[in-house]
């Protein structure tokens, strides 16, 4: 009778359940799902004799029911994860598939502008350059963040990318700006830096960066899937046009082996793949943290006139994702890039010679290439000159139509560097492809509006 009484007292739980709908998720499908699979059936529980079969005839038909609306609700959910990728796609089609963000570090101490501030961020889609003579002169952009900018508000614009990994596409976030305008603040800020470095130039774990926020976020809502998920995470970077994987130890002594040569191919579906690259599986986001730490204490840096700690290579994380059950993914595997790009400012501005002066010219080669990929792919032109350096080559499957990918320009608010910020955002104005009028801009804010209230109702 105890075993009957469960079962009943069970099945009127699930019921109650089963009414609040709005705070469904597959994980409780999931539960509820295991709970229904112990169950003691007929045969396995002695069931003692009653005055009547009707008990017995109630709870199965009260199991049967249970089961039943378990099916109804997990296909409910898959409807609405369908529903919630499309429309999270169009909607980033409507953004646009190459978004561009500017972000402006912020005064610290010792900095001493006057009166005027050469770079100020009007609003939430312009930057106003103050010049000589009273002139100005404003750039548009999809997202600006003004100097007290937090990194909660950076990677919502971001966030949005991480779900459409999960559906599929290739992805890549790039930071770009000249050594010391907040590339690796907005990328990290995480303490790794006390393990990787004595210099402070990351912050503190309270308020993490891009990195570990994608990484995390990555992980959580794989596992709000219903689907299985194989993640690996690798690390290289791009130093004087060669590529090294940050997670095999540099040699020591003479006789150490040499690491392998890392080269650079296309699979037969045009997939991009990196031949002797180190690819680790992970099983959470702890265990990626720490090879990103380890990959931190390996990457190129130097001292120079910009920075005692400034990065001298690209530096580009790997997570590939592989889902075999999921035919509604675009594809099988799929990549999330994490991009810290080295300084770009001019060889004029930093006065390196020798060594750094080649690290400098290498990079903004690449830099340069970039600028011309990004801009080919934005005007839809025919022929993308992917071959002229090995980072466009990397990235190549992730860039362009079927990919999403966020340009993040820094810029300094200094008087000294406004030659440099110049630069830097006509470098982002290049691969801009449309600036975004007052009509435009409101349109776009109303989309996103109705895109966060979709998302809210569908999930």
């Amino acid at each position: 009778m105890d075993s009957e009484k469960s079962i009943r007292n069970l099945a009127v739980s699930l019921h109650s359940l089963l009414g609040l709908k709005t705070h469904l998720t597959s994980n409780w499908v999931k539960s509820i799902s295991d709970i229904i699979k112990t169950l003691p059936s007929e045969k396995s529980v002695d069931m003692q004799p009653t005055n009547s079969d009707t008990d017995d005839d109630e709870d199965d038909d009260s199991v049967s029911k249970i089961k039943d609306e378990l099916t109804f609700l997990t296909n409910y959910i898959n409807q609405l994860n369908i529903k919630r990728r499309q429309i999270l796609h169009e909607f980033l089609d409507l953004k646009g598939n190459i978004r561009v963000f500017c972000r402006i570090r912020p005064i610290t101490g010792g900095e001493n502008f006057g009166h005027l501030r050469p770079v100020v961020a009007s609003n939430s889609n312009e930057v106003v350059l103050k010049l000589m003579d009273n002139k100005t002169k404003s750039y548009n952009f999809d997202q600006v963040f003004h100097p007290g900018s937090s990194q909660d508000q950076v990677f919502t614009e971001v966030e949005p990318i991480i779900k459409s990994v999960i559906d599929g596409y290739n992805a890549c976030i790039f930071a770009y700006g000249q050594t010391g305008t907040g590339k690796t603040f907005t990328m990290v800020r995480t303490n790794y830096l006390r393990i990787h470095s004595q210099h402070v130039k990351e912050g503190s774990a309270d308020t993490p960066g891009i990195v570990p926020r994608a990484i995390e976020a990555l992980f959580k809502q794989a596992v709000d899937c219903n689907h299985a998920f194989l993640i690996s995470f690798s690390m290289l970077e791009i130093y004087k046009g060669n590529l090294k994987d940050l997670l095999v130890p540099k040699p020591t002594k003479a006789t150490d082996p040499m690491p392998p040569c890392l080269s650079i191919q296309a699979d037969p579906k045009g997939e991009i793949v990196i031949g002797n690259l180190v690819a680790i599986e992970v099983n959470d986001f702890n265990q990626a943290l720490r090879l990103y730490r380890l990959g931190c204490r390996l990457r190129t840096t130097a001292s120079t006139n910009s920075n005692l700690t400034s990065s001298r290579s690209h530096c580009m994380i790997r997570v590939a994702i592989t889902c075999f059950d999921a035919s509604e993914r675009r594809r099988e595997t799929n990549k999330l890039w994490l991009v810290d790009l080295g300084g770009s400012e001019r060889v004029l501005k930093t006065k390196a010679s020798g060594k750094r002066l080649d690290e400098g010219k290498a990079i903004n080669l690449s830099l340069s290439a970039l600028g011309d990929v990004i801009s080919s792919l934005q005007r839809k032109r025919h022929h993308v000159p992917y071959r002229n350096s090995k980072l466009t080559q990397v990235l190549k499957d992730s860039l362009g139509d079927d990919s999403k990918t966020i340009m993040l320009v820094h810029v300094s608010p200094k008087e000294e560097d406004l030659c440099e910020t110049i630069c830097s955002l006509n470098f982002a104005t290049r691969a801009k492809s449309v600036h975004l009028g007052n009509d435009d801009t409101t349109v776009s804010r109303q989309i996103s509006f109705w895109y966060i209230v979709l998302l809210q109702y569908l999930l």
